[in-house]
């Protein structure tokens, strides 16, 4: 049976067939939904499943750089995001200043450590 790794997650997607017999991926995990329909897609499929029986191994070791890869930057993201809240907050009560610019020092080392880890991916 043809698999696929989902672009997103990197699970394996295993070929479905539709009742007119042509190919469909699901990742339920994600929603992803892929469905191939015409023929140059159908034979690029057939080309893709080939090369990558031959690659089998380097392909689930792509896929997971992938995955890892995206649950860095999304990190990353949530890490922008709270450095914002704290920019944006302005209160009295809840906290000092001490405080706001401990939790941006911290956030911001742990950005770098992110960043340091993905230019090992990458490297």
């Amino acid at each position: 049976m043809a698999v696929l790794p989902c672009f997103l997650c990197g699970k394996e997607l295993d070929q479905r067939t539709d009742k007119n017999g042509k190919a469909y991926f699901i990742c339920d995990p994600c929603g992803v939904q892929l469905f191939v329909r015409r023929k140059q897609g159908m034979e690029n499929l057939d080309r893709l499943i080939r090369t990558l029986k031959t690659r089998e191994l380097p392909a689930r070791e792509h896929a997971q750089s992938l995955f890892e890869i995206r649950a860095i930057l999304e990190e990353i993201d949530g890490i922008e995001r709270e450095l914002d809240k704290l920019d944006d907050s302005f209160s009295l009560f809840s906290k000092t200043r001490k405080e706001k610019a401990r939790a941006k020092k911290l956030l911001k080392k742990r950005m770098q450590t992110l960043l340091s880890r993905l230019e090992s991916i990458a490297g």
